[in-house]
């Protein structure tokens, strides 16, 4: 099906090559180590349970909300330019090139805050930092975001990609998980610094392989004013059902993965390192079901599987709240089934927005006769921004409710994280459920789905 400019292969690619697959989700198994390390042990580096903060409790969350709601508001301004992007290696490949080091040079710096002890100047250092290092992810972010629609553009290999993508990206929380015992060993600056080393071919080596397809810039005559395409992308009616479940499940991550370390040293009473067994279980438990997802999609439809997976997540996070002494089964046991379950539940979730994603940017390009991937993704982009730096905001204050194991019934606040989460994703379940692309056959099919609102585009 060709328009203006817009070519669809969905009859002619058949069995894309899985090296393209492997090359792309590389670069999530990067940044996904990376974001494991610093969202799972940051909060715990500048507000230890046992020790002397380094920055005031009730001023860590909105350090973190300004640093990344200023940073929310050039996530947009991205995405139009990289959208418009001239360049000999396409639209999204440069901007990935030169922002990966820096990146990577930012993560290093959150774990070196100037002052030893608790400061004022630690928060502000803390604010620049973060700042920084969401302003270079975005610049990576975003790019490799919209570069999924156009390796993948069919219904089949976008299923398959997506399951790449959330393996590798379950085996960035893998490696991401030995932060705990290196943390333990050899402090957190070096720690960071050896990810990131570590961390740096994943983020370059994919260029070898990965080629934009050509045809696809959107020449200047035909260009939209930056207003209209924002607008444009907010009026569309998937986009805003699949963007309201994906902000809740986002904040439960976020969340969930921020607390694990809690978690495991409050209920479970452990150590550091143990919190290792917390990821691994759970990693290996996530990537099984793909292969599951994948053929549960195919024959059902990944709106029913996705919606299926939010439901049953929804019922198992709060089951968080039953962990303690009055099992007959160890902390430590009752603790990775629990995150175990959950990582299962939630498999689904984890793995198919990708394709979601693309096929509701593929839904715009029919509209508008246009690819606009990275308006959309930068939307994303900025909404999971200033969600996220709410759910950090929020969490020091939920975990003030009660944050001593001494309690026989174990520190309020963390427990309440798995309550909190699974009503956020039962609200996604029932949100989700307005899905109006769920019969579209695809751009492929030649014909419009039948979506309330498309109209109004």
């Amino acid at each position: 099906m060709t328009q203006t400019g817009l070519t669809y292969n969905a009859s002619v690619e058949t069995n894309p090559p899985v090296k393209t697959d492997i090359a792309y989700s590389m670069i999530t198994l990067g940044s996904t180590s990376i974001w494991a390390v610093w969202s799972g042990w940051l909060l715990y580096f500048y507000l230890p349970p046992d020790g002397a903060p380094r920055v005031p409790v009730a001023l860590y969350g909105i350090a973190l909300l300004i640093a990344g709601t200023l940073n929310a508001l050039i996530t947009p301004p991205i995405g139009y330019w990289s959208d418009h992007t001239r360049h000999r290696w396409g639209r999204r490949l440069p901007f990935m090139a030169a922002s990966s080091l820096p990146l990577l040079i930012f993560f290093v710096l959150m774990w070196t805050p100037p002052v030893p002890g608790q400061s004022i100047w630690n928060l502000v250092y803390l604010m620049i930092v973060v700042g920084l290092y969401n302003v270079a992810e975005t610049l990576v972010h975003i790019p490799y975001a919209s570069l999924l629609p156009e390796l993948a553009t069919t219904e089949r290999h976008r299923v398959r990609i997506s399951a790449w993508y959330a393996s590798f990206m379950l085996l960035g929380m893998i490696v991401g998980s030995f932060a705990g015992p290196a943390i333990e060993s050899l402090g957190y600056s070096t720690t960071a610094l050896i990810y990131a080393i570590a961390m740096l071919p994943l983020f370059y080596l994919p260029f070898l392989v990965l080629r934009e397809q050509p045809g696809r810039q959107i020449a200047d005559a035909e260009r939209m004013p930056f207003r209209q395409s924002i607008s444009i992308t907010l009026r569309n009616p998937a986009f805003r059902v699949l963007t309201i479940a994906c902000l809740l499940y986002w904040g439960v991550t976020t969340f969930v993965q921020a607390a694990v370390p809690f978690i495991a040293t409050q209920i479970c009473l452990l150590t550091e390192t143990d919190t290792l067994y917390f990821y691994l279980p759970a990693v290996l438990a996530g990537i099984a079901c793909y292969p599951l997802v994948t053929r549960l999609s195919g024959r059902f439809g990944k709106w029913r599987v996705f919606s299926g997976s939010l439901l049953a997540s929804a019922i198992v996070l709060p089951m968080l709240a039953l962990i303690g002494d009055w099992l007959p089964v160890p902390l430590m046991a009752q603790g990775i089934a629990w995150v175990t379950l959950e990582a299962i539940a939630i498999s689904a979730v984890t793995m198919l927005p990708s394709a979601f994603a693309a096929e509701i940017t593929d839904y715009d390009a029919i509209l508008t006769k246009q690819r606009r991937e990275g308006s959309y993704y930068s939307t994303w982009g900025l909404l999971e921004q200033v969600v996220n730096g709410g759910a950090m905001m929020l969490l020091p204050l939920l975990l003030l409710l009660g944050r001593s194991h001494s309690d026989p019934y174990g520190p309020l606040g963390v427990r309440m994280v798995g309550v909190v989460g699974g009503v956020l994703l039962l609200i996604a379940f029932l949100v989700f459920l307005r899905y109006p692309l769920r019969k579209w056959p695809g751009p492929g099919a030649g014909s419009m789905p039948d979506a309330p609102g498309s109209s109004e585009l």
